[in-house]
């Protein structure tokens, strides 16, 4: 995201590598749970996850005290020790009255009681927030948060790779079951040796890429969740994996051939290990094409500067069409807040889901607002920047299946090292993906 909001704050979990950043084991004391105060007066506390979000919410809360007289003080908590925190204070009695959520992890508390339920609740505004989140957050017949902010994916473009290689943008696809295809066709004019030459060449050293055409990776937001539902796999059944599809290992003996046959993609040894390489490359001018979300525009936008231009696409569209993953964070309502704050809760994510009480995520260029009606903000702090963001708005009118459970980052953590292995080309995809989904709904029971 734009203001520092990683890859893995949205994500079920930190998909582009497997694993997730480790975690402190005591309750929070650093924002004043759901028992402090102001000495007296109207007092809620808020937690969240990123420092970098913070202004925009205090930006926010000035207006709501303004308004209402609740006065909210915003308690930070790292990601780092986010999820490890939380089930503590929640059952200690010290979480905040309303707090970020992700949708890897609202389950589990959702079946414990913590969570207001957003319909019964009275909480106003459910019409304009973004239905691909709502949906997200919708179990048991009710809504469970208020969408806050959210990602999809698109492409990055390199205009002057694209340009010189002859590259046709508007009409990337990919078909597994073909001998070729447009995605493996324009992977291989963008990718060129120290020699210049192209994948396919006589001569064509690998070793010596100094341009390559595509992102392939074991990323499951950017890659292998939109890779695979445009092929028409499924991720999941009723919380259990289904992925290992005749569709499903097509997909991966794909993505694998990206990287290890048709050699359009950097080696998998080294995504494995940094997510964020295609990123640093694309912005090195080292990548054609580079599949991914909004949460990676301010890292392009400062580090291209004007090195080259670029642009935002469509994602690449299989059989299926394309298929954007797309994720959102939540307020939730703590149902145990004491019931002398409970309307106050309840006021809260009203605000917290307007176009007003949202204005700030968008005009501070942190996000999309998850209220329909406050994203122009958003995609105006872009356009002043000269980025059209449309495409991401676009990506989330057919989404793919995003991680649903109370166990979704134990099942995804389980399954991630046997998919990077099919990418790195030392597991076959027949073999390995049933591999995955049986490790991976273990890993759920």
């Amino acid at each position: 995201m734009s203001a520092g909001l990683t890859r893995r704050h949205l994500l079920a979990s930190a998909a582009a590598t497997g694993v997730l950043a480790a975690a402190a084991c005591s309750p929070s004391n650093s924002g004043g749970g759901s028992g402090s105060s102001d000495g007296g007066g109207k007092s809620l506390t808020f937690r969240l996850w990123d420092e970098a979000a913070k202004p925009a919410y205090e930006e926010s809360f000035a207006a709501f005290e303004k308004k209402t007289g609740w006065k909210v003080a915003i308690d930070v908590v790292p990601w780092a020790d986010y999820w490890t925190k939380l089930p503590l204070d929640v059952s200690s009695g010290e979480m905040a009255d309303v707090y970020w959520m992700n949708s890897a992890n609202y389950v589990q508390f959702q079946a414990s009681g913590d969570l207001l339920n957003i319909d019964e609740a009275g909480v106003e505004g459910k019409d304009t927030w973004e239905k691909s989140v709502v949906d997200l957050y919708t179990r048991d017949g009710s809504l469970w948060g208020v969408p806050q902010l959210w990602d999809s994916i698109a492409l990055y473009v390199n205009k002057q790779l694209v340009d010189e290689a002859g590259v046709d943008i508007s009409r990337l696809t990919f078909d597994p079951a073909a001998d070729t295809d447009p995605l493996r066709e324009a992977g291989k004019a963008l990718t060129v040796d120290a020699s210049g030459k192209h994948p396919g060449d006589e001569g064509f050293a690998a070793d010596s890429r100094k341009v390559f055409g595509f992102n392939a990776q074991a990323d499951r937001q950017a890659i292998i969740g939109p890779f695979l539902a445009s092929n028409g796999a499924t991720w999941q059944e009723d919380d259990a994996y289904v992925f290992a599809s005749p569709e499903g290992i097509e997909v991966f003996e794909y993505l694998s051939n990206l990287i290890n046959k048709d050699l359009i993609a950097p080696s998998a040894a080294d995504t494995n290990e940094n997510g964020d390489m295609t990123r640093d490359l694309f912005v090195q001018g080292k990548l054609g094409l580079f599949q991914s979300g909004p949460y990676n525009l301010k890292a392009i936008d400062d580090g291209v500067a004007d090195s080259f231009e670029w642009e935002i696409a469509p994602m690449v569209a299989g059989p299926a069409g394309a298929k954007s993953l797309v994720h959102g964070v939540v307020a939730v309502g703590n149902a145990k807040a004491p019931e002398d704050r409970q309307e106050g809760v309840k006021e809260l994510l009203t605000w917290l889901g307007s176009a007003e009480g949202q204005k700030p995520l968008g005009a501070q260029g942190i996000a999309f607002p998850g209220n329909t009606e406050a994203q122009s903000e958003f995609v105006d702090f872009w356009k002043d920047k000269g980025v059209d963001v449309q495409q991401f708005i676009d990506a989330t009118e057919d989404p793919a299946q995003a991680d649903t459970g109370a166990k979704a980052n134990a099942g995804l953590l389980a399954a991630m090292p046997i998919f990077q292995e099919i990418l790195i080309g030392r597991t076959d995809a027949a073999d390995g993906l049933p591999k995955a989904q049986e490790e991976g709904n273990k890993a759920m029971q």
